[in-house]
Protein backbone atom coordinates (compact mmCIF):
# COMPACT_ATOMS: atom_id res chain seq x y z
CA UNK A 1 0.00 0.00 0.00
CA UNK A 2 1.78 3.57 -0.77
CA UNK A 3 1.70 5.74 2.25
CA UNK A 4 2.21 9.34 3.04
CA UNK A 5 2.44 9.67 6.45
CA UNK A 6 2.40 13.30 7.91
CA UNK A 7 3.20 15.13 11.23
CA UNK A 8 0.78 17.02 12.49
CA UNK A 9 2.86 19.92 13.30
CA UNK A 10 3.97 19.74 9.32
CA UNK A 11 0.70 19.49 8.37
CA UNK A 12 -1.25 22.80 10.18
CA UNK A 13 1.65 24.83 8.74
CA UNK A 14 1.17 23.44 5.14
CA UNK A 15 -3.07 23.55 5.53
CA UNK A 16 -2.84 27.34 7.14
CA UNK A 17 -0.51 28.36 3.94
CA UNK A 18 -3.42 26.49 1.15
CA UNK A 19 -6.03 27.89 2.68
CA UNK A 20 -5.65 31.50 4.44
CA UNK A 21 -6.25 33.50 0.73
CA UNK A 22 -8.41 32.44 -1.84
CA UNK A 23 -7.23 30.53 -4.67
CA UNK A 24 -5.10 28.03 -5.55
CA UNK A 25 -1.31 28.03 -3.94
CA UNK A 26 1.48 25.74 -3.70
CA UNK A 27 4.30 23.89 -1.79
CA UNK A 28 6.53 20.70 -1.24
CA UNK A 29 6.68 18.08 1.32
CA UNK A 30 10.01 16.74 2.32
CA UNK A 31 10.03 13.09 2.98
CA UNK A 32 11.76 10.55 3.97
CA UNK A 33 10.90 6.99 1.62
CA UNK A 34 10.43 3.57 1.48
CA UNK A 35 9.53 0.86 -0.46
CA UNK A 36 6.89 -1.77 0.94
CA UNK A 37 5.70 -4.59 -1.53
CA UNK A 38 6.51 -2.50 -4.72
CA UNK A 39 5.35 0.71 -3.49
CA UNK A 40 6.89 4.09 -2.01
CA UNK A 41 5.87 4.97 1.60
CA UNK A 42 6.78 8.61 2.16
CA UNK A 43 7.81 9.52 5.84
CA UNK A 44 7.57 13.46 5.95
CA UNK A 45 9.88 15.62 7.62
CA UNK A 46 8.70 18.98 6.36
CA UNK A 47 7.28 21.48 3.70
CA UNK A 48 8.75 23.95 1.49
CA UNK A 49 5.96 26.48 1.28
CA UNK A 50 5.75 28.20 -2.31
CA UNK A 51 5.22 31.73 -2.80
CA UNK A 52 2.09 32.54 -4.69
CA UNK A 53 4.28 34.96 -7.10
CA UNK A 54 6.76 31.91 -7.87
CA UNK A 55 3.77 30.07 -10.00
CA UNK A 56 2.10 30.99 -12.96
CA UNK A 57 -1.35 29.34 -13.99
CA UNK A 58 -2.58 28.88 -17.25
CA UNK A 59 -4.87 26.82 -19.50
CA UNK A 60 -1.75 24.96 -20.58
CA UNK A 61 -0.60 24.43 -17.16
CA UNK A 62 1.17 25.21 -14.49
CA UNK A 63 4.72 26.36 -13.40
CA UNK A 64 7.44 27.75 -11.09
CA UNK A 65 9.96 30.09 -11.60
CA UNK A 66 13.24 29.02 -12.53
CA UNK A 67 14.55 30.25 -8.86
CA UNK A 68 11.74 28.31 -6.80
CA UNK A 69 12.46 25.55 -8.98
CA UNK A 70 16.28 25.21 -7.88
CA UNK A 71 15.45 26.36 -4.55
CA UNK A 72 12.89 23.31 -3.93
CA UNK A 73 15.69 20.47 -6.09
CA UNK A 74 18.31 21.88 -3.63
CA UNK A 75 16.69 21.36 -0.52
CA UNK A 76 15.79 17.67 -1.35
CA UNK A 77 19.47 17.27 -2.08
CA UNK A 78 20.86 18.45 0.43
CA UNK A 79 18.47 16.70 3.14
CA UNK A 80 18.49 13.55 1.28
CA UNK A 81 14.49 13.73 0.89
CA UNK A 82 12.11 13.12 -1.96
CA UNK A 83 9.67 15.74 -3.07
CA UNK A 84 5.98 15.69 -2.94
CA UNK A 85 4.27 18.23 -4.77
CA UNK A 86 0.99 19.80 -2.44
CA UNK A 87 -2.02 22.08 -4.26
CA UNK A 88 -5.43 23.00 -3.48
CA UNK A 89 -8.80 23.23 -5.04
CA UNK A 90 -11.17 22.54 -2.22
CA UNK A 91 -14.62 20.93 -2.03
CA UNK A 92 -15.27 17.44 -1.09
CA UNK A 93 -14.03 15.24 -4.20
CA UNK A 94 -10.13 16.53 -5.15
CA UNK A 95 -8.77 15.34 -8.20
CA UNK A 96 -5.84 16.89 -10.71
CA UNK A 97 -7.86 18.77 -13.15
CA UNK A 98 -6.69 18.88 -17.05
CA UNK A 99 -4.42 22.03 -15.78
CA UNK A 100 -3.15 19.47 -13.10
CA UNK A 101 -2.38 16.88 -15.52
CA UNK A 102 -0.40 18.62 -18.07
CA UNK A 103 1.66 20.46 -15.76
CA UNK A 104 2.37 17.18 -14.10
CA UNK A 105 3.40 15.52 -17.54
CA UNK A 106 6.16 18.05 -18.15
CA UNK A 107 7.35 18.38 -14.00
CA UNK A 108 7.27 14.95 -13.11
CA UNK A 109 10.25 13.42 -15.73
CA UNK A 110 12.22 16.70 -14.62
CA UNK A 111 12.08 15.96 -10.92
CA UNK A 112 12.46 12.16 -11.29
CA UNK A 113 15.94 12.66 -13.92
CA UNK A 114 16.96 15.41 -11.05
CA UNK A 115 16.67 13.08 -8.05
CA UNK A 116 17.47 9.88 -9.53
CA UNK A 117 16.43 6.67 -7.22
CA UNK A 118 13.57 8.54 -5.43
CA UNK A 119 9.95 8.18 -6.06
CA UNK A 120 7.52 11.55 -6.45
CA UNK A 121 4.22 12.41 -4.93
CA UNK A 122 1.43 14.70 -6.74
CA UNK A 123 -1.33 15.59 -3.98
CA UNK A 124 -4.11 17.49 -4.67
CA UNK A 125 -5.83 19.17 -1.28
CA UNK A 126 -9.86 19.06 -0.78
CA UNK A 127 -11.68 20.60 2.18
CA UNK A 128 -10.85 17.65 4.32
CA UNK A 129 -9.46 14.99 1.91
CA UNK A 130 -6.10 14.57 0.08
CA UNK A 131 -5.99 12.58 -3.27
CA UNK A 132 -1.90 11.75 -4.07
CA UNK A 133 -0.60 9.68 -6.91
CA UNK A 134 2.91 8.39 -7.03
CA UNK A 135 5.76 7.89 -9.70
CA UNK A 136 8.73 6.03 -8.91
CA UNK A 137 12.01 6.22 -10.22
CA UNK A 138 11.18 4.80 -13.59
CA UNK A 139 8.14 6.52 -14.10
CA UNK A 140 5.69 3.71 -13.07
CA UNK A 141 2.51 5.98 -11.64
CA UNK A 142 0.21 4.25 -9.44
CA UNK A 143 -2.77 6.29 -6.85
CA UNK A 144 -1.85 6.81 -2.34
CA UNK A 145 -3.75 4.58 -0.92
CA UNK A 146 -3.44 6.35 2.44
CA UNK A 147 -2.75 9.53 3.92
CA UNK A 148 -2.16 9.70 7.59
CA UNK A 149 -1.96 12.52 10.03
CA UNK A 150 -0.62 11.54 13.17
CA UNK A 151 0.06 13.75 16.38
CA UNK A 152 -2.29 13.79 19.38
CA UNK A 153 -4.76 11.88 17.16
CA UNK A 154 -4.44 9.59 13.97
CA UNK A 155 -6.52 11.19 10.87
CA UNK A 156 -6.86 9.63 7.18
CA UNK A 157 -7.34 12.30 4.81
CA UNK A 158 -7.29 9.76 1.47
CA UNK A 159 -9.69 10.44 -1.27
CA UNK A 160 -11.32 7.47 -2.86
CA UNK A 161 -14.41 7.72 -5.37
CA UNK A 162 -16.75 6.92 -2.64
CA UNK A 163 -16.28 9.78 -0.51
CA UNK A 164 -19.98 10.82 -1.06
CA UNK A 165 -21.25 7.31 0.07
CA UNK A 166 -23.00 7.03 3.47
CA UNK A 167 -21.39 4.69 6.09
CA UNK A 168 -23.58 1.16 6.04
CA UNK A 169 -26.28 1.57 8.39
CA UNK A 170 -25.08 -0.87 11.08
CA UNK A 171 -23.03 2.02 12.31
CA UNK A 172 -25.64 4.39 12.72
CA UNK A 173 -25.61 4.03 16.22
CA UNK A 174 -22.04 4.88 16.68
CA UNK A 175 -21.63 7.82 14.39
CA UNK A 176 -22.98 10.54 16.90
CA UNK A 177 -19.23 9.75 18.64
CA UNK A 178 -17.29 9.16 14.74
CA UNK A 179 -19.57 10.99 12.74
CA UNK A 180 -20.08 10.14 9.26
CA UNK A 181 -16.88 11.86 7.80
CA UNK A 182 -15.10 9.80 10.66
CA UNK A 183 -16.76 6.38 10.09
CA UNK A 184 -15.33 6.61 6.42
CA UNK A 185 -11.92 7.82 7.52
CA UNK A 186 -12.13 4.49 9.92
CA UNK A 187 -12.91 2.56 6.94
CA UNK A 188 -9.74 3.46 5.48
CA UNK A 189 -7.28 2.61 7.72
CA UNK A 190 -4.94 0.19 7.21
CA UNK A 191 -3.93 -1.95 10.80
CA UNK A 192 -1.29 -5.13 11.13
CA UNK A 193 -2.36 -7.66 14.17
CA UNK A 194 1.03 -9.26 15.24
CA UNK A 195 -0.55 -11.96 17.68
CA UNK A 196 -3.77 -13.59 16.87
CA UNK A 197 -4.34 -15.41 20.23
CA UNK A 198 -6.32 -15.10 23.55
CA UNK A 199 -5.42 -10.86 23.48
CA UNK A 200 -5.38 -11.02 19.26
CA UNK A 201 -8.63 -12.48 18.69
CA UNK A 202 -10.88 -10.39 21.15
CA UNK A 203 -9.03 -7.38 19.92
CA UNK A 204 -9.72 -8.35 16.36
CA UNK A 205 -13.47 -8.52 17.10
CA UNK A 206 -13.54 -5.41 18.57
CA UNK A 207 -11.90 -3.81 15.64
CA UNK A 208 -14.30 -5.25 12.78
CA UNK A 209 -17.68 -3.91 14.74
CA UNK A 210 -16.30 -0.22 14.59
CA UNK A 211 -15.76 -0.15 11.43
CA UNK A 212 -11.69 -1.37 10.25
CA UNK A 213 -12.27 -2.68 6.93
CA UNK A 214 -8.27 -3.68 5.55
CA UNK A 215 -6.55 -5.92 7.88
CA UNK A 216 -2.80 -7.27 8.10
CA UNK A 217 -3.09 -10.25 10.18
CA UNK A 218 0.78 -11.94 11.34
CA UNK A 219 0.58 -15.10 13.76
CA UNK A 220 2.62 -18.45 12.54
CA UNK A 221 0.81 -20.70 15.05
CA UNK A 222 -1.79 -23.11 14.49
CA UNK A 223 -4.44 -23.17 17.34
CA UNK A 224 -4.85 -26.88 19.49
CA UNK A 225 -6.45 -28.00 22.38
CA UNK A 226 -5.28 -25.95 25.18
CA UNK A 227 -5.92 -22.47 23.06
CA UNK A 228 -9.51 -23.32 23.15
CA UNK A 229 -10.39 -21.72 26.51
CA UNK A 230 -9.99 -18.63 25.27
CA UNK A 231 -9.05 -18.17 21.52
CA UNK A 232 -12.80 -16.32 19.89
CA UNK A 233 -12.06 -17.03 16.44
CA UNK A 234 -12.40 -20.81 16.86
CA UNK A 235 -14.80 -23.63 17.35
CA UNK A 236 -14.16 -27.15 18.47
CA UNK A 237 -13.87 -28.40 15.43
CA UNK A 238 -10.42 -25.48 14.36
CA UNK A 239 -8.01 -27.51 16.14
CA UNK A 240 -4.74 -27.34 14.22
CA UNK A 241 -6.24 -24.47 11.92
CA UNK A 242 -3.83 -21.60 11.38
CA UNK A 243 -4.74 -18.90 14.08
CA UNK A 244 -4.62 -16.07 10.95
CA UNK A 245 -6.80 -18.77 8.90
CA UNK A 246 -9.40 -18.66 11.62
CA UNK A 247 -9.11 -14.48 12.45
CA UNK A 248 -9.69 -13.83 8.35
CA UNK A 249 -12.88 -15.84 8.77
CA UNK A 250 -14.29 -14.30 11.74
CA UNK A 251 -13.74 -10.74 9.58
CA UNK A 252 -15.23 -12.31 6.73
CA UNK A 253 -18.34 -13.31 8.81
CA UNK A 254 -18.68 -10.16 10.08
CA UNK A 255 -17.52 -8.22 7.18
CA UNK A 256 -17.51 -9.84 3.41
CA UNK A 257 -16.08 -6.55 2.23
CA UNK A 258 -13.27 -6.43 3.82
CA UNK A 259 -9.49 -6.92 2.96
CA UNK A 260 -7.51 -9.23 4.75
CA UNK A 261 -3.75 -10.47 4.14
CA UNK A 262 -2.86 -13.10 6.21
CA UNK A 263 1.25 -13.89 6.45
CA UNK A 264 1.41 -16.84 8.42
CA UNK A 265 5.18 -16.54 9.55
CA UNK A 266 7.04 -15.89 12.22
CA UNK A 267 7.68 -11.67 12.65
CA UNK A 268 11.11 -11.54 11.73
CA UNK A 269 10.34 -12.93 8.23
CA UNK A 270 11.64 -10.42 5.04
CA UNK A 271 7.49 -10.78 4.44
CA UNK A 272 6.37 -9.58 7.81
CA UNK A 273 8.78 -7.20 8.38
CA UNK A 274 8.60 -5.63 4.98
CA UNK A 275 4.65 -5.59 4.88
CA UNK A 276 4.52 -3.73 8.52
CA UNK A 277 6.51 -0.51 6.86
CA UNK A 278 3.29 0.27 4.76
CA UNK A 279 -0.03 -0.57 7.49
CA UNK A 280 -1.20 2.90 9.32
CA UNK A 281 -1.48 1.30 12.82
CA UNK A 282 0.07 -2.05 14.58
CA UNK A 283 -1.50 -3.72 17.43
CA UNK A 284 0.88 -5.94 19.12
CA UNK A 285 -0.66 -9.60 20.84
CA UNK A 286 2.37 -11.22 21.35
CA UNK A 287 4.05 -13.32 24.40
CA UNK A 288 7.44 -12.57 24.59
CA UNK A 289 9.26 -9.42 24.46
CA UNK A 290 11.91 -10.69 21.17
CA UNK A 291 8.61 -9.56 19.32
CA UNK A 292 8.14 -6.43 21.08
CA UNK A 293 11.14 -5.00 20.65
CA UNK A 294 11.09 -5.74 17.00
CA UNK A 295 7.71 -4.18 17.03
CA UNK A 296 9.17 -1.40 18.72
CA UNK A 297 11.85 -0.56 16.69
CA UNK A 298 9.52 -1.15 13.51
CA UNK A 299 7.03 1.55 15.10
CA UNK A 300 9.58 4.23 15.81
CA UNK A 301 11.45 4.13 12.88
CA UNK A 302 8.75 4.35 10.46
CA UNK A 303 6.38 6.24 12.65
CA UNK A 304 3.64 4.14 13.05
CA UNK A 305 1.88 4.00 15.90
CA UNK A 306 1.94 1.03 17.99
CA UNK A 307 -0.12 -0.36 20.96
CA UNK A 308 0.80 -3.18 22.71
CA UNK A 309 -1.27 -5.93 25.02
CA UNK A 310 -0.20 -8.11 27.36
CA UNK A 311 -2.02 -9.87 29.95
CA UNK A 312 -0.50 -11.49 33.21
CA UNK A 313 -1.74 -14.36 35.95
CA UNK A 314 0.25 -15.23 38.73
CA UNK A 315 -1.24 -18.33 40.25
CA UNK A 316 -0.41 -22.01 41.56
CA UNK A 317 -3.22 -24.42 42.83
CA UNK A 318 -5.85 -22.09 42.92
CA UNK A 319 -3.87 -19.22 45.09
CA UNK A 320 -4.31 -16.30 42.75
CA UNK A 321 -1.71 -13.76 43.86
CA UNK A 322 -2.00 -11.11 41.01
CA UNK A 323 -4.13 -10.96 38.15
CA UNK A 324 -3.98 -8.34 35.40
CA UNK A 325 -2.09 -6.54 31.73
CA UNK A 326 -1.68 -3.72 30.69
CA UNK A 327 -1.83 -1.47 27.77
CA UNK A 328 1.14 0.39 26.30
CA UNK A 329 0.63 2.84 23.01
CA UNK A 330 3.89 3.71 21.59
CA UNK A 331 3.23 7.24 19.09
CA UNK A 332 5.77 9.36 17.25
CA UNK A 333 7.49 11.57 18.94
CA UNK A 334 6.27 9.69 22.37
CA UNK A 335 8.07 7.32 24.76
CA UNK A 336 8.62 3.81 23.54
CA UNK A 337 8.35 0.57 25.28
CA UNK A 338 12.16 0.92 26.35
CA UNK A 339 11.47 4.31 27.99
CA UNK A 340 8.45 2.72 29.91
CA UNK A 341 10.26 -0.33 30.99
CA UNK A 342 8.26 -2.91 29.44
CA UNK A 343 11.15 -4.64 27.52
CA UNK A 344 13.26 -7.27 29.63
CA UNK A 345 16.09 -7.30 27.69
CA UNK A 346 17.24 -10.84 28.66
CA UNK A 347 14.02 -12.34 28.01
CA UNK A 348 13.94 -10.28 24.51
CA UNK A 349 17.84 -11.73 23.52
CA UNK A 350 16.23 -15.32 24.12
CA UNK A 351 13.13 -15.03 21.74
CA UNK A 352 15.31 -13.92 19.22
CA UNK A 353 18.08 -16.31 19.17
CA UNK A 354 18.06 -19.46 17.31
CA UNK A 355 17.51 -23.19 19.24
CA UNK A 356 21.30 -23.69 19.06
CA UNK A 357 21.38 -20.00 21.24
CA UNK A 358 18.63 -20.96 23.36
CA UNK A 359 19.64 -24.24 24.60
CA UNK A 360 22.87 -22.73 25.45
CA UNK A 361 21.22 -20.10 27.25
CA UNK A 362 18.99 -22.42 29.25
CA UNK A 363 22.03 -24.51 30.12
CA UNK A 364 24.39 -22.07 31.16
CA UNK A 365 21.49 -20.91 33.08
CA UNK A 366 21.26 -17.47 31.95
CA UNK A 367 17.34 -17.60 31.57
CA UNK A 368 14.76 -19.96 33.39
CA UNK A 369 10.74 -20.62 32.73
CA UNK A 370 11.19 -19.08 29.58
CA UNK A 371 9.32 -21.64 28.00
CA UNK A 372 6.93 -23.14 30.31
CA UNK A 373 2.82 -22.16 29.55
CA UNK A 374 1.40 -18.88 31.23
CA UNK A 375 -1.70 -19.38 33.07
CA UNK A 376 -4.53 -17.46 30.75
CA UNK A 377 -8.59 -16.25 31.10
CA UNK A 378 -10.68 -15.47 28.82
CA UNK A 379 -12.39 -12.71 30.50
CA UNK A 380 -9.05 -11.39 31.45
CA UNK A 381 -7.74 -11.17 27.69
CA UNK A 382 -11.12 -9.83 26.38
CA UNK A 383 -11.21 -7.03 29.16
CA UNK A 384 -8.08 -5.68 28.28
CA UNK A 385 -8.52 -6.01 24.15
CA UNK A 386 -11.62 -4.17 24.77
CA UNK A 387 -9.48 -1.60 26.82
CA UNK A 388 -7.31 -1.29 23.46
CA UNK A 389 -10.09 -0.98 21.06
CA UNK A 390 -11.78 1.76 23.25
CA UNK A 391 -8.43 3.51 23.50
CA UNK A 392 -7.74 3.27 19.67
CA UNK A 393 -11.40 4.56 18.99
CA UNK A 394 -10.77 7.70 21.20
CA UNK A 395 -7.39 7.94 19.32
CA UNK A 396 -8.48 8.17 16.02
CA UNK A 397 -11.76 10.25 17.56
CA UNK A 398 -9.04 12.82 18.90
CA UNK A 399 -11.65 13.28 21.90
CA UNK A 400 -8.83 13.43 24.62
CA UNK A 401 -5.21 12.57 25.33
CA UNK A 402 -3.99 9.38 24.48
CA UNK A 403 -2.24 7.75 27.90
CA UNK A 404 0.60 5.81 26.77
CA UNK A 405 0.52 3.51 29.62
CA UNK A 406 -2.37 1.77 31.30
CA UNK A 407 -2.11 -1.05 34.13
CA UNK A 408 -4.95 -3.41 34.82
CA UNK A 409 -5.46 -4.98 37.96
CA UNK A 410 -8.20 -7.72 38.84
CA UNK A 411 -7.55 -8.08 42.26
CA UNK A 412 -6.84 -4.21 43.94
CA UNK A 413 -3.34 -5.06 45.27
CA UNK A 414 -2.12 -2.69 47.90
CA UNK A 415 -5.28 -0.64 47.63
CA UNK A 416 -8.08 0.34 49.71
CA UNK A 417 -10.96 -0.51 47.76
CA UNK A 418 -10.40 -4.10 46.25
CA UNK A 419 -11.59 -4.32 42.64
CA UNK A 420 -10.86 -4.21 38.76
CA UNK A 421 -8.50 -1.19 38.60
CA UNK A 422 -7.41 0.40 35.37
CA UNK A 423 -5.43 3.12 36.13
CA UNK A 424 -3.19 5.07 33.69
CA UNK A 425 0.74 5.42 34.74
CA UNK A 426 2.78 8.77 34.04
CA UNK A 427 5.67 7.80 31.53
CA UNK A 428 7.90 9.87 29.73
CA UNK A 429 10.88 9.87 27.34
CA UNK A 430 14.11 8.76 28.71
CA UNK A 431 17.13 10.59 27.63
CA UNK A 432 19.70 8.28 25.88
CA UNK A 433 17.34 5.96 24.88
CA UNK A 434 18.72 3.21 22.92
CA UNK A 435 15.68 2.44 20.70
CA UNK A 436 14.40 5.79 20.43
CA UNK A 437 17.70 6.81 18.15
CA UNK A 438 15.81 4.26 15.49
CA UNK A 439 12.87 7.48 15.30
CA UNK A 440 12.21 8.46 12.04
CA UNK A 441 15.41 6.79 10.41
CA UNK A 442 13.23 4.50 8.16
CA UNK A 443 15.35 1.80 6.50
CA UNK A 444 18.49 3.37 8.28
CA UNK A 445 17.67 1.51 10.91
CA UNK A 446 18.64 -1.55 9.25
CA UNK A 447 15.60 -3.67 10.90
CA UNK A 448 15.19 -6.71 8.33
CA UNK A 449 19.08 -7.14 8.41
CA UNK A 450 19.19 -6.70 12.40
CA UNK A 451 16.30 -8.78 12.98
CA UNK A 452 15.52 -11.15 10.28
CA UNK A 453 15.44 -14.79 10.61
CA UNK A 454 16.22 -17.92 8.33
CA UNK A 455 12.84 -18.30 6.04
Amino acid sequence: MAVIRIPSDVWSKTYAHLYTMPGEHFAFFLAAWTISKGRPIFLVKDVVLINDDEVDISRTGWSLSINEITRVINTAVKSNCALIEIHNHGGILPRFSGTDKIGLREFVPYVLDSLRGRPYGATVWGNSSIYAEYFMPDGDPGIVESVVIYGDRLDQWVSRDDDLAEPMPRFNRQTPWFTTIGQRKLGRLKLALVGLGGTGSPLLQNLVYLGIRNFILIDHDDSDESSMNRLVTATAADIEIPKVILARRLINSIAPEANVEVIQTQLQSTQALEVLKGVDLIFGCVDNDGARMVLNEIALAYHIPYFDLAVGIDAKDGNVEGAGGRLAIVLPGGPCLYCMNQIDSEEARYWLANNEQREFMRHRGYVTGMDIKAPSVVALNAGLAASAASEFAIYVSGVRPIQPLSELDLLGVGRSIKGQWLTPVRVSQKSGCPACEYTGTGDQAKIERRYRCAE
